[in-house]
């Protein structure tokens, strides 16, 4: 029998995956019996990670922005990846210590990565980001201060971008940053695909002690329209096994940390 951190991290899973669990279900796949099943939602429930319906259970999410983002390209890339998505968001929760100072750029990576953050609970922690959807999940955790920009909404990936954010984020320096991107290779660097997106992306490298980026293997050797940054800018990569070889073992030689998930 799966003990409950594990249990735990089933039902997540599988909430973001289909977006509704059932308890009778969740029994007979994790082999124990309807009353822990019915422990295990009503302690997510506590957490603020799921809400209780008759036979089981569905995300928090749909009293909040998925109302909404259904339609979005944000919500289409958020059923893509998702094992691999969800590891390397595990894997970066291992760099936040309690008391940090962190950014999260917008993106469907760094969004499990607070889905994540939400459910640990590390103590004293301070959270700037120019995403509005990360800034829901994050917005009734415990001890969390958080600081959401200013600027104008992208509104496929809930990201407030240009002058007022670049502004806002100007103001302020963090211990790490966890970036998600579209491209990143050792020649171009980090790439995306909007200029205002690129623009707010290298204000919050700019004011971050320690770059993390967060990148499945789609994206690694791939290059979008507009520049971000050098690879030589980032600290740590975390992507999954999936990732090429040959590329990683580029932007190692160049002094990047390389995490697969």
């Amino acid at each position: 029998m799966p003990d409950t951190t594990k249990r735990t991290d089933f039902i997540l899973h599988e909430l973001m995956t289909h977006g509704r669990v059932l308890a009778e279900d969740l029994s007979q796949r994790l082999q124990v019996n309807s009353s822990t099943i019915r422990r295990d939602l009503e302690k997510l429930e506590r957490q603020q990670l799921l809400r209780r319906v008759h036979g089981g259970a569905v995300p928090l999410d749909p009293l909040s922005y998925s109302t909404y983002a259904d339609e979005l390209t944000f919500q289409k890339n958020m059923g893509k990846l998702v094992d691999e998505k969800n590891r390397i968001a595990l894997a970066a929760l291992q760099y936040i210590q309690p008391g940090d100072t962190l950014a999260l750029s917008p993106g469907t990576t760094t969004t499990h990565l607070a889905r994540h953050i939400r459910r640990a609970q590390i103590a004293n922690l301070t959270v700037v980001t120019n995403a509005v959807n990360i800034a829901m999940e994050l917005a009734q955790v415990p001890g969390l201060s958080l600081t959401l920009t200013g600027g104008f909404l992208l509104s496929d990936f809930f990201a407030l971008v240009g002058p007022m954010a670049e502004q806002s984020l100007s103001q302020m320096y963090v211990t790490r940053a966890f970036l998600g991107i579209t491209g990143l290779s050792p020649t171009y660097g980090l790439t995306g695909p909007n200029q205002l997106e690129a623009l707010t992306h290298r204000m919050t490298i700019e004011r971050s002690q320690q770059i993390i980026v967060l990148a499945d293997h789609t994206k690694i050797g791939k290059v979008a329209l507009h520049s971000i940054a050098p690879a030589s800018t980032i600290h740590t990569l975390i992507t999954d096994t999936e990732a090429p070889t040959s590329i990683l073992t580029e932007l190692g030689n160049i002094g990047i940390e390389i995490i697969t998930a």
